[in-house]
């Protein structure tokens, strides 16, 4: 896991507690940063490399290496670690991600709740689908380290790429998991359905605060009953889904000659079983448009649009 690396230029960005107006909600330049970063991080990073890399690592103190909060991970924080004169013919990683739990938005009803997110995350790594795994410890991971940018509008116009996410999808889709299989998807929308208007959370006084007309006027209940009969029909088999496929989680790689390197699919902490078409809306939904772009203008796309992707 890594940086973006394609930008020539610094992008002026904004911490999103700064956001005042709806026209500055521009996710590409926004500081997503979660909770406090540890003041005694480093040493934290350094003491964690050394105990499972260990080589070169040993040798080294705060002052000789670089430890960078990377963007993004709002449930977990991120960090790069590298050696700053770094052994270009060891074996040993010189430079690695270092990945620290923090909360989950969404809860496994498992008591082992990160139990699931290590069997994925080894998997994946092991099938050459995710990020390689270099260690796992109670409170996070040590990643492999990757150059990339991420999969954006300029990058769906590349035939080459395009494919290789959508195979990988099918990789994913293909996988084995030994992790609960029940697919409650549905139950899922009508628990949060309830959750917002059947229980003491007063959604319609925030709707009326807010202006929101469109949700003011509506059924929820029977819109969520329409979407319930939709997926019914489409008869989608139940496969393991990444669940949060989507253009901030596919990365491509940088190879040693600086050409494109292969897609890396990171971030499966919500993998679970699931409707296979899931994932596709995930990924289709941002086809032409910004990440987080919410505007129903060009979607869905038209069949000829599809038929391009696919």
């Amino acid at each position: 896991m890594a940086n973006n690396s394609n930008s020539n230029a610094i992008k002026e960005t904004k911490n999103i507690q700064n956001i005042t107006k709806i026209e500055d909600l521009d996710f590409e330049n926004i500081n997503l940063f979660r909770g406090e970063t540890p003041t005694d991080i480093k040493n934290q990073c350094l003491q964690l490399c050394k105990d499972y890399l260990s080589g070169e690592w040993i040798q080294q103190t705060v002052d000789t290496i670089t430890i960078t909060r990377i963007m993004g991970g709002l449930t977990n924080q991120l960090y790069y670690c590298g050696i700053n004169e770094p052994n270009q013919t060891s074996k040993i990683p010189q430079e690695v991600a270092v990945k620290l739990y923090g909360k989950k938005s969404i809860k496994n009803s498992d008591n082992y709740e990160r139990l699931p997110d290590v069997i994925i995350d080894l998997l994946v790594s092991e099938n050459e689908l995710g990020p390689k795994v270099y260690a796992i410890f109670e409170h996070g991971q040590i990643l492999k380290y990757y150059k990339h940018r991420q999969f954006r509008i300029a990058e769906q116009s590349n035939t080459k790429l395009v494919d290789e996410v959508f195979r990988k999808l099918a990789r994913i889709h293909a996988m084995d998991v030994p992790i609960k299989r029940t697919n409650n998807r549905l139950d899922l929308i009508y628990e949060s359905y309830k959750f917002a208007f059947e229980g003491n959370f007063d959604i319609k006084t925030i709707f009326e605060k807010n202006n929101c007309q469109t949700l003011l006027n509506t059924d929820i209940k029977s819109e969520i009953q329409f979407i319930r009969d939709i997926i019914v029909k489409a008869n989608s088999p139940t496969v393991f889904n990444h669940c949060d496929y989507r253009s901030s989680n596919l990365l491509v790689t940088e190879s040693a000659d600086k050409t494109d390197g292969p897609i890396v699919v990171c971030d499966f902490e919500y993998g679970s079983y699931g409707y296979r078409g899931y994932d596709f809306i995930l990924l289709i939904r941002e086809w032409g448009r910004k990440p987080l772009d919410l505007t129903v203008d060009g979607f869905p796309l038209k069949d000829s649009q599809m038929k391009s992707i696919l």
